[in-house]
């Protein structure tokens, strides 16, 4: 009995160290590595509160804050992460929340919407009785991670799309179009991700299509409808241009990207098994005493840290 229990001990043991080499393993060949936040910046934003018809946001009410990030490095961003933070005139910290900006692949120079909902949990008293006091709302990038993602680039919006109001007991703006596979490859999901802007150039929306399709072959095209989430009346009288992004996943398997999905702006418009050298021996238990830190210290700070919810990428709704 004494023999069978000490046995089980040592499974055990051996299960959870394998456990830890195998994850400080996947650490060590991990093929993107964290990015300086610095290499992303916010551009604009505003902030309003959720009306009854929103779109994406938990409840009407939330204070929701909508803006633009741009990578300003020189290499290709993913899991770009940004966190706002709503004040009143005291300066107090009422709410805090973060999400993730609506692109996969962020090429240099390339531009993207995010989409803050600052929830009942998210503020300090855990209802939205702080939400009328909001005198001031920050924004930041607080991180991003270098990626060597190649993305599809065969994928276009000819004439960028068009706008006119549909008529549903009120006018509302959207922007009509249709996606082109201009390349050589049939591609898989398709949607697109519009931001929208007032006539100062600040964002005041976005949208994000249901997928339009499952595949696109080469030459084929796919028509989307592109309306603001959120969207009001007040709301449709701001808006002065817009640009896109087309957003794709590649045909092979149902999974989108581990990462986010691949972009491409369109512009902006008006209205096997082998013996491990030593090194890598050593550097696996560097990995698994790396993993035992980690593991431990997010234990102890579990108890302790301030409710800070973070989303993870928004992708689109599923198919309609």
């Amino acid at each position: 009995m004494v023999e069978g229990d000490r046995n089980l001990k040592e499974t055990v043991a051996v299960i959870i160290l394998a456990v830890l080499v195998v994850a400080a393993f996947s650490m060590l060949s991990a093929p993107s590595v964290r990015a300086e936040a610095s290499e992303a910046q916010v551009l604009s934003y505003s902030w309003y509160v959720a009306p009854a018809n929103t779109v994406i946001a938990e409840s009407a009410g939330d204070l929701i804050a909508v803006g633009e990030v741009q990578n300003v490095g020189s290499t290709t961003l993913s899991n770009v992460t940004v966190t706002g933070v709503a004040y009143d005139s005291s300066e107090n910290v009422l709410a805090t929340t973060s999400t993730q900006a609506f692109v996969y692949d962020m090429l240099p120079g390339q531009k993207a919407p995010f989409y803050l909902d600052f929830t009942a949990e998210s503020s300090t008293t855990d209802d939205l009785s702080w939400v009328p006091s909001v005198s001031n709302v920050t924004v930041s990038v607080t991180s991003a991670v270098d990626t060597t993602a190649t993305q599809y680039n065969g994928l276009a919006i000819p004439n960028g799309g068009s706008t006119h109001f549909l008529l549903d007991n009120n006018e509302t703006f959207t922007v009509a179009g249709y996606v082109n596979n201009t390349g050589s490859e049939t591609i898989g999901k398709v949607w697109v991700v519009a931001t929208f802007y007032n006539s100062a150039g600040t964002v005041v929306s976005l949208n994000y299509t249901d997928y339009l399709c499952n595949s696109l072959a080469p030459d084929a095209m796919v028509s989307f409808l592109a309306t603001p989430v959120d969207d009001t009346a007040q709301l449709t009288n701001e808006i002065a241009n817009y640009t896109l992004l087309i957003d794709s996943a590649p045909l092979t398997g149902s999974a989108l990207p581990s990462s986010q999905p691949s972009s491409i702006p369109t512009g902006s418009h008006s209205a096997s098994t082998a013996q491990l050298p030593a090194t890598t021996i050593v550097g696996i238990v560097v990995g698994v005493v790396v993993v035992v830190i980690v593991v431990v210290t997010a234990l102890v700070l579990l108890g302790k840290r301030q409710k800070l919810p973070t989303p993870p990428p928004p992708p689109p709704p599923a198919m309609s």
